[in-house]
């Protein structure tokens, strides 16, 4: 496997790019020997959090059909 990108074909003068503006670049800031925290590691879920949020979610739809079906058949 290559790291390095494959050459482009170069565009001739009669079929230049729709915005020439855009040109590809490479930002060489960052390099593969910086490497950051897992972001796994920082995760600070407790048990059963969030757990409440799918009967929220159902009674919400269902008060919203009810309240369409109101609204269109009276």
């Amino acid at each position: 496997m290559s790291t390095n990108p494959p050459d482009r074909p170069a565009h001739a003068a009669d079929s230049a790019p729709l915005n020439p503006a855009l040109k590809q670049a490479h930002d060489a800031t960052y390099g593969p020997d910086q490497s950051g925290t897992d972001p796994m590691a920082t995760v600070s879920v407790k048990k059963n959090e969030g757990a409440a949020w799918p009967m929220i979610w159902a009674v919400t739809t269902i008060v919203c059909v009810i309240i369409a079906i109101a609204l269109i058949f009276f």
